[in-house]
């Protein structure tokens, strides 16, 4: 099975297109990661540039695998992204009678919110009771009379899934489905035992950083903040006079934001400004560019732990992700702001050309990959040994159920 995943971002386009093999093994065989000019924030600020950087992305990487692309499963990102705890509840079929994969999937479609002008992306399980049983995971073959199901609906205002839709459809393209960008993160970075133990994940891309908390192997939390890696780079150009593009790439070069990295006496040339002659900048200089947007970051990151009631419970600490995560010092820098124990995440679990994707920017569009797959894999017994992986499975019964109650 073929599928081809799009991460629509605030500075570029990353096209992935996969298949998995007869070991259930994800083989990525083509991808591409081009400019977007077209957004702003996470939201599409000119639609001719972001169908351009759309196009452009999903044929170099048609090229590179020899294919064209098949089933697109398309990302969604802003801080128009909400999470909301909700509860379902239903009786079995008859007395302690033994919990099917139907009850689950009627007990998810019951924990519905009433939403105005939003598409719910996602209903993902946190944890089931069955009858004064609480805390099960894997509710299916127990005996019991009532079964109730506390979950994350993850919800998107409507105009910006038909911004992005339009501009797909528009490229050539349909969109089998929009996958949150918390969720394609979450996926392919964090592991069962950090989950498990309490964890924030904080993917800071170009246009949104978003937050994603995990406590007692179970999404709690989710939030977007709308300031992340495009923001340092419009320091740099204004504090530079630069241009967006060679701001973007002297961050990457020589960019840092620990003071114990930057050596005062290295210096390098930037380019002048519609003609103008080259300068010298120093490391140092660029150095105090940077490192006040950067705590800007995590002061306002600091405020959404705490808002989220579970800052106490962060027992496996920070992971980072996302393209800023490049960013050399970042690790040192939250972990002296933040007092907690800090790593970088890379998406994990690929085979095929994955060198340049083992890389903090393609957590989305990894984890995407892989939460399409697991849930295919899945789907035929709604096996929840992997919630992840369930949420997926229960999407198309989801659907059905939120046209029904008019969700």
């Amino acid at each position: 099975m073929d599928i081809t995943v799009l991460d629509i971002g605030t500075s570029g386009v990353k096209t992935l297109m996969a298949s998995i093999d007869n070991n259930g093994s994800i083989n990525v065989n083509g991808f591409a990661n081009t400019k977007n000019h077209g957004m702003a924030k996470s939201r599409i600020v000119d639609i001719d540039l972001t169908i351009s950087a759309i196009k452009e992305s999903i044929q170099s990487a048609e090229i590179m695998a020899g294919k064209k692309a098949d089933n697109l499963f398309v990302s969604i990102g802003s801080s128009d992204i909400i999470g909301i705890s909700s509860k379902g509840i239903i009786a079995t079929k008859h007395s302690n009678s033994e919990i099917t994969s139907d009850d689950v999937l009627r007990v998810i479609a019951q924990a519905k919110v009433i939403l105005i002008d939003s598409n719910i992306l996602h209903v993902i399980p946190k944890e089931y009771n069955v009858d004064d049983q609480t805390n099960i995971k894997n509710p299916i073959g127990l005996l019991g009379s009532k079964l109730s199901a506390e979950t994350m609906v993850i919800a998107v205002q409507n105009i910006l899934i038909q911004n992005i839709n339009n501009a797909v459809e528009r490229s050539g393209f349909k969109v089998n489905e929009f996958i949150s960008q918390h969720v394609g993160a979450y996926t392919s970075v964090l592991d069962r035992e950090e989950m498990d133990l309490g964890v924030a994940l904080i993917d800071i891309g170009g246009g949104s950083t978003k937050i994603s908390i995990f406590s007692d192997d179970a999404l709690q939390f989710i939030d977007t903040i709308d300031i992340a890696g495009d923001h340092i780079t419009k320091d740099i150009s204004i504090g530079l006079r630069l241009t967006k593009n060679d701001s973007e790439a002297i961050k990457t070069k020589y960019g840092a934001c620990i003071k114990d990295i930057v050596s005062g006496e290295e210096t390098f040339t930037v380019p002048g400004l519609n003609d103008r002659e080259s300068r010298s900048i120093s490391t140092s200089n660029l150095f105090e560019i940077i490192a006040p947007r950067v705590d800007e970051i995590i002061e306002i990151v600091s405020k959404s732990l705490e808002k989220s009631n579970f800052f106490d419970k962060l027992n496996a600490g920070l992971v980072i992700t996302g393209g800023t995560a490049n960013l050399k010092g970042i690790k040192e820098r939250f972990e002296r702001k933040t007092n907690m124990p800090v790593k970088i995440g890379t998406p994990q679990r690929l085979s095929g050309i994955t060198d340049n994707l083992n890389n903090p920017s393609f957590a989305v569009s990894v984890g995407m990959l892989i939460y399409v797959f697991e849930g295919f894999k899945q789907s035929k017994g709604l096996s929840t040994k992997n919630r992840l992986s369930l949420d997926h499975s229960l999407n198309k019964m989801i659907n059905f159920f939120k046209d029904m109650f008019k969700l």
